[in-house]
């Protein structure tokens, strides 16, 4: 089963869907995305995991 994870869940305003087979997959697609096409940084997704929201 692929999971899914919609970029704007995170609070952006970007069409982008995240998929993988499992959480670990969707989360490097995820975390690829954000870094390289939104410019995010490993301090604002740091941030993220702990309950804030990315800046």
């Amino acid at each position: 089963m692929t999971l899914t994870l919609d970029c704007k869940d995170i609070g952006t305003n970007c069409p982008y869907v995240a998929h993988g087979e499992t959480e670990e997959e969707l989360m490097v697609d995820a975390i690829e995305h954000s870094k390289e096409v939104l410019d995010y940084t490993d301090e604002q997704m740091n941030t993220k995991k702990s309950g804030g929201k990315l800046e």
